[in-house]
């Protein structure tokens, strides 16, 4: 059995792209694959061009297990088998706004959409992507040929018609111990290493947990003030307990950290 993990690109790049390859009002298919097609536009492979820290490091987990195959989601590209070193051109391209592609669109790509993937009867399909790309791969014509091995999570576009439609508790974060952009990351290597039950057993540790303390809401402006008073001597994760534990404050691990940033420690 192969595992098939589809991987979320990410919009931060190693080079910038040509003007051809920024989407933009007035682009159409037709003008982004003859741009896409350039001659001279440089290419690079897909492990050297994305630099977003979720999309390596999902991409590397993928990588190392002996029996997973890693597809990159993009809107720019379409769906890439990073495993065959395919070259690709920086671009700038989204599912939000008028910056990229429609859903419907998106299999159309220069490198088309799920016929990439290619199926034996009891490989898995796996998909814990954000929203806007289970959206776009919800539109594929291709999805009733890998529907009967896909696994993607139970509230999601691909929920009604998936083999494997996985429930993922609001609170799994906490039990899983990672930050909300991180979520998916941990949800590939939990299935990687235990499949499905693995990801219903943190799901029902999550259904166990204790009520939500009734934590006071603030501004950016009064967290950074926060910050700046309590950051001394703690890591981040210490801080993030102290603010949201010992002082009752409502604040997320990002919130924390653009704080952080934002005070230059």
């Amino acid at each position: 059995m192969v595992i098939h993990v589809l991987v979320a690109c990410s919009k931060s790049k190693a080079h910038e792209p040509p003007e051809e390859l920024v989407w933009g009002p007035d682009t159409d298919l037709e003008s982004w694959k003859g741009a896409w097609g350039g001659t001279r536009v440089q290419r690079y492979e897909v492990e050297e061009l994305y630099t977003g820290r979720c999309t390596k490091q999902q991409l590397e987990l993928v990588t190392a297990h002996p029996d997973a195959t890693p597809y990159l989601i993009s809107a720019g590209a379409g769906l890439v088998k990073a495993s065959e070193g395919i070259l690709i051109p920086p671009y700038e391209s989204t599912f939000s706004g008028n910056g990229g592609p429609s859903f419907d669109e998106w299999h159309l790509l220069p490198h088309g959409g799920l016929s990439n993937v290619e199926l034996e009867k009891d490989d898995r399909v796996v998909a814990f992507t954000p929203p806007a790309y289970l959206r776009a791969i919800s539109r594929d014509p291709g999805l009733e040929r890998i529907s009967g091995n896909l696994v993607a999570p139970m509230k999601s576009p691909l929920s009604q018609v998936c083999l494997l439609p996985v429930r993922i508790h609001s609170r799994i974060k906490e039990v899983l111990g990672v930050a909300a952009a991180d979520l998916n990351t941990e949800l590939i290597r939990v299935f990687l290493e235990d499949g499905v039950p693995g990801i219903e057993r943190a799901s029902d540790a999550a259904e166990d947990l204790p009520p939500l303390p009734n934590r006071r809401r603030v501004s950016d402006e009064e967290l950074l003030e926060i910050v700046g008073v309590h950051n001394l001597g703690k890591s981040h994760m210490e801080l993030v307990r102290f603010i949201r534990d010992s002082l009752m404050i409502s604040a997320s691990v990002e919130r924390i950290a653009e704080a952080r940033r934002q005070l230059g420690d």
